[in-house]
């Protein structure tokens, strides 16, 4: 019995330590983790590193607004113009075919190429065309000697049968074949004069004075009448056809003077209002205008137009194009507030030649510097 007492005793201290070694275990392993991480924070924001500029705020260099040019932005009247989008078309546009069915034996136009009116253009072959000619006039020449008989043939009987020597009869008989040879040898001749015109369709000429759009035929293929040679439309007169809205349509009228924009060339020119269609497109809701214009220089069809139509006055803020710097998708200009130059940013929108219109950043009245004088100004400050 003494001897299980005494391994009690012994076996109780190392039962209650046990739980006390774990917990003191567990807390060392969180205490390193906390610290690990606090190391590596203290390493990441550069405590344990030489050499490190520290982080401190930095102010801001004043520029001086003296010698520099300065402009004031300030609210201005514009005409408010709306514009029709429309096309360049020809007034006068041909596609030359042949009248008559014969192969091309000479080409003498390319596209591009300007021809005057009466021009001969297409050489067919005529061989076909010349023999119905001939054919025509050796019928003409049977006729005439057909009427000449009849002719001589009533001159005989006519005394006969005033004489009473032939009878009524044999006299109507040589009325009749007079008539008859008359009347063959007139149709005969139109027939003729047919087959002279057909031979002339041998050769085409241009119908008025223009430029050659492109060749659709070459030496060698059929021409045939419905079958286009090359097309061509009439220098020197050509309309833009803008599609007006129809709220707009009130504003125009036949015989006005009206600006034009070319985009392509960069020009605007005037044009007088010479067709408006009386229909209305139900797509689109517009009207097309068709205008006449007066300086066709450099302008071909198929160019891209646009018809300015004026409306009410408008006012807006504008600052000149030299005070305005970009950086990227930024635009800023530099006012002067105080004596001293700060930065702004501004919203702009409209170009009006030198000026641009300001839609945000900027209040009338505010003075900005002109970025070519500011620049003058620091190269004689030698800055």
């Amino acid at each position: 019995m003494p001897s299980d007492d005494s391994n009690d005793k012994a076996t109780a201290p190392e039962g209650v330590e046990t739980p006390r070694r774990t917990r003191l275990s567990l807390l060392l392993r969180v205490g390193l983790s906390v610290a690990t991480i606090v190391i590596l924070m203290l390493w990441i924001l550069g405590t344990f590193r030489r050499g490190v500029i520290q982080a401190s705020k930095q102010p801001v260099p004043v520029e001086s607004a003296a010698g520099l040019t300065t402009q004031k932005v300030a609210m201005r009247t514009i005409p408010d113009v709306t514009e029709a989008v429309g096309t360049v078309q020809a007034e006068q546009l041909a596609a030359v075919t042949s009248r008559v069915v014969a192969n091309i034996v000479e080409m003498r136009v390319s596209a591009g190429q300007q021809v005057a009116s009466g021009d001969t253009v297409v050489a067919l072959d005529d061989r076909d065309l010349q023999r119905r000619v001939e054919q025509a006039q050796d019928a003409v020449r049977g006729a005439e000697a057909e009427l000449a008989q009849a002719q001589s043939d009533y001159q005989r009987d006519k005394p006969l049968f005033d004489q009473q020597v032939i009878t009524p009869y044999d006299f109507e008989h040589t009325q009749t074949n007079l008539k008859t040879a008359d009347a063959n040898l007139h149709r005969l001749q139109q027939a003729e004069k047919e087959a002279e015109v057909g031979l002339s369709y041998a050769v085409i000429r241009s119908p008025f004075t223009g430029v050659v759009v492109d060749k659709l035929a070459n030496v060698g293929d059929l021409a045939a009448p419905g079958k286009p040679l090359f097309n061509m439309y009439e220098q020197g007169r050509l309309w833009l056809e803008a599609n007006v809205p129809e709220e707009m349509l009130a504003g125009i009228h036949i015989g006005e003077i009206r600006s034009v924009r070319i985009d392509a060339r960069g020009r605007e020119l005037r044009g007088r209002v010479v067709e408006i269609v009386p229909s209305s497109d139900p797509a689109t809701r517009s009207v097309v205008v068709r205008i006449h214009l007066e300086d066709t220089r450099e302008i071909v069809p198929g160019m891209f137009g646009r018809l300015l139509i004026p409306a009410a006055s408008e006012h807006v803020l504008t600052v000149p194009a030299s005070a305005v710097t970009r950086a990227g998708q930024l635009t800023m200009v530099n006012v002067v507030e105080q004596g001293c130059v700060q930065r702004r940013t501004v919203q702009l929108g409209r170009a009006m030649g030198d000026q641009f219109e300001v839609l945000s950043g900027l209040a009338d009245g505010d003075a900005v510097v002109l970025r070519e004088a500011s620049t003058s100004a620091r190269d004689r400050d030698g800055l």
